[in-house]
């Protein structure tokens, strides 16, 4: 007979549900005095956090196999084919129409899931703060000290999740750690003081030295200044240098199995006759190859092709650590001598921030297109197409499309803040609000080093990397007090933006045209206070029930079962809540 290829959503095994017992250990300790007019401070701590979680839904892959495969028994009732399996407790299992699988089955082919993860923090650091000498202006200032931190985490999942036999993602256990030692110093220089137009100009300078055990040495400073010309103009710039080094996960996660969604195959209706750069590197794979001969001429995938490319994540152990330059040049007006706004501040601030070599890991789409598009021999490195058709499954699809985290080209931003802010009596009680907006005028990515013509714009974008970056927002702070009576309102503004242009670009959908509106939500919250040490609240959020915008799952920006970016979006709407806050 012929073999069967099914598709059977297993609805019997119930939801994937998992849950979560959580530990945490802290212990910390410290003294701080002064000697004379210099403060001195040192510490220690110790913190760990374990955590249990058990999941359901999950399927024993061996046991589903050994089940399915069944045969006539001596009574004519079907039993396992293999005798091994019968003696660890085989039951045949019957897939064909709904309610057919049998409790004895299920709980045959049922993989309940674990994972046990790990994280363990040790500190320890000094530091003394104080004045050193006196200038016209005033006393420098001075602060100093040492700091070693240790980092530890492992991430372990039950056998048959690490080698991918449950029908979810193989995802091997992780383990890392670093220490770093660092020591860091920070000025404060008055430069002039009561002079014309100097009310008050200072020098600020910080650095920062550490020493890893992952990636070596790191140099972080930051020099600025503050001139305020009057009492009520300030002015502020800074120009500063910082580093992160990478974190365990970027470093040492094993490769971890994933069923990307939304990936556009480049090479998909690519003919035998066609030339271009595109067909030729698509014509390479033999699977392709293979494709066409069976296709007429034509590359052609099936819905199953698509929807089944995995891929695997990976950390990488050789990354460096990431170098910023940030350039921030900001304005404070607080105009106390007019009576109307003698409780207002307002700021503006611009801001420019590169990163070299920044830590990332590569959009799988932009590696698609690289590699075919641009015959990029570092892109098509993460991509495996099947050489020969499986099942129903049809030859020269992608199989695998991997990424890992790497030291990229850069990334960049550039903007405008602004805030207002007032706070002062209003009827019977206080009221202070403030405004907080942001214009962002660019945000880049750029995959390798090499030119800037490489560079990828995503302003205004929600991008597959989970980057949702509206050229507009603003959030809204109100609060108004009277006696124990307080009202707390919050009102956030997202933007517009399109769906990322890399992936349009891979449907042939010009940038920009798919768009998702602006959303703005609005929280309240209610408070009493029942005595000076206990408060009681109630609070609505998101009241007006304002629904997210629908980024189904294939899109940029899906989060898994939110049919929306949630970490953006609301995707439960409007929800209240009550409790009580004491205190001590």
């Amino acid at each position: 007979m012929p073999d069967y290829y099914f598709t059977r959503r297993l609805s019997e095994f119930g939801p994937r549900r998992a849950q979560a017992d959580r530990d945490t250990f802290r212990l910390a300790t410290g003294l701080k005095g002064n000697v004379r007019d210099w403060n001195y401070e040192a510490f220690v701590s110790y913190g760990r956090t374990k955590e249990a979680q058990n999941s359901t839904g999950q399927v024993n892959v061996p046991n589903l196999r050994q089940a399915l495969d069944a045969v006539p028994g001596s009574a004519g009732a079907a039993v396992c084919r293999d005798a091994n399996a019968v003696a660890e407790g085989c039951v045949p299992i019957n897939i064909f129409g709904p309610g057919t699988i049998m409790p004895e089955a299920l709980k045959y082919v049922t993989a309940p899931g674990s994972l046990l993860t790990s994280v363990t923090q040790k500190l320890a650091g000094a530091s003394v703060n104080g004045e050193l000498w006196q200038l016209p202006a005033g006393k420098v200032g001075l602060a100093a000290g040492v700091e070693w931190r240790s980092e530890e985490s492992s991430a372990v999942p039950d056998p048959l999740t690490q080698a991918g036999l449950n029908a979810g993602n193989a995802t091997p256990p992780t383990y890392g750690k670093f220490q770093v030692r660092e020591v860091f110093a920070e000025t404060r220089v008055p430069l002039l003081k009561d002079r014309p137009y100097a009310r008050e100009l200072s020098l600020l300078a910080t650095f920062r030295h550490g020493d890893y055990s992952t990636v070596g040495s790191t140099n972080s400073w930051n020099v600025g200044g503050e001139w305020s010309v009057t009492p009520d103009i300030k002015l502020r710039a800074t120009r500063a240098q910082s580093t992160r080094a990478p974190n365990i996960n970027e470093l040492y996660q094993s490769p971890t199995q994933d069923f990307p969604t939304g990936l556009v195959d480049p090479c998909e209706g690519v003919t035998a006759g066609m030339t271009s750069p595109l067909a030729v590197n698509c014509m390479a794979a033999p699977g392709v190859q293979a494709n066409m001969a069976a296709n007429g001429g034509v590359f052609s995938l099936q819905q199953q092709d698509r929807q089944g490319i995995s891929g695997y994540n990976a950390g990488n152990p050789d990354l460096k650590a990431e170098k910023g330059r940030s350039t921030t040049i900001g304005l404070v007006l607080t105009p106390r001598s007019i009576a109307p706004l003698s409780g207002a501040t307002f700021t503006v601030d611009y801001f420019r921030i590169s990163i070299a070599d920044a830590i990332v890991a590569t959009e799988r789409q932009y590696a698609l297109d690289q590699c075919y598009n641009a015959g990029n021999p570092l892109f098509c490195s993460f991509i495996k197409r099947r050489p020969a058709a499986v099942g129903n499954l049809s030859a020269g699809l992608i199989e695998y499309s991997d990424t890992a985290v790497t030291n990229s080209g850069g990334l960049g931003t550039e903007g405008v803040d602004l805030t207002a802010a007032w706070a002062g009596r209003a009827g019977p009680g206080r009221l202070s609000a403030r405004l907080a907006y942001t214009h962002l005028r660019k945000l880049w990515t750029q995959a390798t080093p090499g030119p800037e013509d490489q560079r990828n714009n995503d302003v205004g974008e929600v991008t597959s990397s989970q980057v949702n970056a509206p050229r507009n927002k603003a959030v809204l702070n109100a609060a108004y007090k009277w006696r124990d009576f307080g009202l707390n309102w919050t009102a956030t503004y997202n933007g517009p933006v399109a769906l990322d242009d890399q992936f349009l670009k891979s449907l042939e959908i010009a940038p920009g045209a798919v768009k998702i509106g602006s959303r703005t939500y609005n929280d309240f919250q209610l408070t009493y206070d029942l005595r000076r040490s206990v408060q009681f609240y109630l609070g609505l959020d998101n009241a007006f029930n304002a629904k997210p915008p629908p980024i189904i799952s294939g899109l940029p920006g899906n989060t898994t079962g939110a049919e929306t970016d949630a970490s953006t979006y609301d995707p439960i709407g409007r929800r209240y809540y009550l409790g009580l806050r004491v205190t001590l």
